[in-house]
């Protein structure tokens, strides 16, 4: 498994860049918002990737972040979902607004992605909710939400929730939530958007 390349940019098209890597030059697609995101060639970068094997073909993804990798290899778990589709998901949402449209059951942000339908935003909610259900992780976060913590209890856990479909441990989760200062005006989607540019610095 190859889940970090670092190099020199090559070439940098609008739905790929070509990285140098010890002479080799590796292709590496990935959604349009995030190629826009890379240094021009010449420049280094460091690209968190996920390879993807089918019976005649290996195909590099390339992500700027780690939650984006990790929202991309789950998405690709949900029946009817390739890579393709998966990118175009990451093209329409960035991962906080995914987490936060599974976590509500907003069909109508996630069919904002090219390729997905009614029927495949509720396959999305239904498997990927299903997931996250089945970790302990609803349970362990309850006990979170103390004196100081002024963000509500459906908040916070909904962010706990998110964090999870995107990756991260339950162990990690609570932390970055715990150190977090909120208030009574946060919602899920400012906490979570708090805690992914913590954890960006951890």
């Amino acid at each position: 498994m190859i889940a970090r390349v670092n190099g020199q940019v090559l070439q940098r098209m609008s739905d790929s860049v070509v990285v140098n890597v010890n002479g080799l030059g590796l292709r590496i697609e990935s959604a349009p918002r995030i190629i826009a995101q890379l240094p021009p060639a010449g420049d280094e970068l460091t690209l968190f990737t996920h390879l993807h094997v089918r019976e005649n073909e290996l195909t590099l993804f390339g992500f700027n972040l780690e939650e984006e990798m990790h929202l991309f290899s789950l998405l690709i778990t949900v029946s009817g979902i390739g890579p393709k589709i998966a990118l175009q998901v990451l093209e329409a949402l960035d991962p906080s607004s995914f987490a936060l449209a599974v976590l509500q059951g907003d069909i109508k942000s996630l069919t904002r992605a090219k390729g997905i339908g009614k029927k495949g935003a509720e396959r999305i909610i239904l498997e990927l909710k299903d997931k996250v259900a089945k970790s302990d992780f609803v349970a362990e976060s309850e006990s979170l939400a103390g004196p100081e913590q002024l963000a509500g209890d459906n908040v916070i856990n909904d962010a706990l929730n998110a964090l999870v479909v995107l990756g991260y441990s339950a162990k990690e989760a609570e932390a970055v939530i715990t150190s977090l200062n909120t208030s009574e005006e946060d919602n899920v989607e400012s906490l979570l958007r708090k805690a992914l540019r913590k954890l960006s610095k951890w």
